[in-house]
């Protein structure tokens, strides 16, 4: 019996289907379609099936696997609390991005009465409390646990924090029946623990936005549990930087994906110091990093993006070419109308430099730093971040990407004025132009091999 594999993300907007053969490694069809409402996200998946076996010509009997990712209805949302913004705090973020939520907001220190209020009115699905190394500081948990015990039970607590406390933690949230605790996402100063929470998060995932935004009727059909499209991504991205045990992988790599909300920047790497006289400093970097930048969307974030593009010294230059007004109410505009398509050549121009500015900042943003210090005998350098000068590809995806006429100019980082910040060096540009990254992602749980050959074939390779 022939086997087929259907793979589909659920969008907030649009869900993407992806029909493939494991066998012969290839993408037998593709189809986008409207993302139903809740009630009729079933009804959408149906017809979107129904849709894709259609072109199939096949006169045997088929096995269909089936395997789902989704970002629908905003995706998986998450606040994070730490005890410090620069240590526990950006531990946590990590973990739980990596995990593929989406960050509504963070806290650090003592959370007070008001921004329990306000936790509250953000309806995340969940919330991450972090807080002191093991052996570390054990008050400040303490009072943020006594606070969220206060939380709805509608919303998750992931506890994973100083673990010392969790004798008393657990009697103070005992009464919450929707907490989970597993162990401390930097149990060492600078020493990042991610994957257990991350395990969590998936569990989190699973029962809560499964089975409360109306996917529970369509995940009886998956052949495996449904995971956040981000992950999907991730899970993409480390196949092509790895490899498999047949088939070659590119190395180090970046992926930039540019959205109208967001722009996230995903790294496969270890991206440590490259000479002997360059120490690390700072929080360890994740092997699988990625960064969200809400402030840096094409629609819904084009006024926050113009804003970060004005306070950019490293921006100014290309914005010396445009008129201020002009670009001011294009960003109001599209902020207004998130479905908008560009049509004129100003229009996909304006549209080019935002998603240049996008791309520049977001790169700058997720990149390490280096800094130097002179000793009578030598000088040392000090990196802060994750090194990306030896990561040589990098592959962009998102709509304003693939239908540029300038995608090259897009992606590729320039680094003129940049010494100080560890961006790419001449990597190769690759275009995900099918759409197939979180498709891949899906398929490689099971299917690595096919996946891997499927994107090395349908990544769109731009010239030197």
């Amino acid at each position: 019996m022939k086997k087929i594999v259907l793979l589909i993300d659920f969008g907030s907007t649009y869900t993407k289907l992806t029909l493939v053969d494991p066998s012969a490694m290839e993408v037998l069809h593709t189809a986008q379609i409207p993302t139903s409402s809740q009630e009729g996200l079933q009804l959408c998946y149906t017809e979107g099936k129904k849709a894709l076996l259609q072109t199939l010509k096949f006169s045997d009997q088929v096995k269909i696997e089936e395997y789902f990712c989704s970002s629908a209805w905003g995706g998986f949302k998450m606040i994070a609390i730490g005890l410090t913004e620069s240590l526990t705090l950006e531990a946590a973020k990590r973990a739980a991005l990596g995990a593929g939520s989406r960050i509504l907001q963070t806290f650090c220190y003592r959370l007070t009465l008001d921004q329990l209020e306000e936790i509250e009115q953000q309806k995340p699905d969940v919330v991450l409390l972090t807080g002191g190394c093991n052996g570390g500081n054990q008050e400040i948990i303490r009072h943020n646990a006594r606070l969220l015990a206060q939380l709805s039970t509608e919303i998750a607590l992931i506890v994973a924090g100083n673990e010392d406390s969790y004798g008393e933690l657990s009697k103070l949230l005992q009464d919450r029946n929707n907490t989970y605790f597993t162990e401390n996402v930097m149990p060492d100063v600078n020493k990042l623990n991610p994957i257990p929470v991350r395990k969590i998060a998936q569990k989190v995932f699973l029962e809560k936005i499964v089975h409360s935004k109306g996917i529970h009727q369509v995940a009886a059909h998956a052949s495996a549990p449904i995971i956040p499209t981000p992950k999907a991504v991730l899970a993409a991205a480390k196949l092509l930087k790895e490899g498999t045990q047949a088939s070659k992988g590119f190395g180090n790599l970046v992926v930039v994906d540019i959205g109208g909300a967001t722009t996230d920047i995903h790294s496969v790497g270890d991206g440590l110091p490259q000479a002997e006289n360059v120490y690390f400093e700072g929080l360890e970097e994740p092997y699988l990093k990625r960064t969200v930048e809400g402030d840096l969307g094409m629609r819904s974030s084009a006024v926050s993006l113009l804003r970060c593009i004005v306070e950019d010294s490293n921006r100014i230059r290309a914005l010396s070419s445009w008129k201020f007004t002009t670009l001011q109410a294009a960003c109001y505009y599209r902020c207004s109308h998130p479905t908008y398509v560009p049509k004129t050549r100003e229009e996909c121009l304006i549209d080019q430099f935002l998603a240049q500015s996008a791309t520049a900042i977001a790169l700058e943003r997720h990149a390490g730093k280096i800094r130097k210090e002179y000793t009578p005998n030598r000088t040392i350098y000090y990196q802060h971040g994750k090194d990306l000068r030896n990561f040589q590809t990098i592959i962009g995806t998102g709509g304003v990407i693939i239908h540029s006429q300038s995608p090259k100019k897009i992606v590729k980082p320039d680094i003129k004025g940049m010494s100080n910040t560890l961006l790419p060096v001449d990597p190769q540009i690759l275009i995900d132009q099918d759409y197939l990254l979180s498709a891949m992602g899906l398929l490689s749980q099971n299917y690595p091999e096919a996946a891997l050959n499927i994107l090395k074939k349908k990544l769109y390779r731009l010239n030197p």
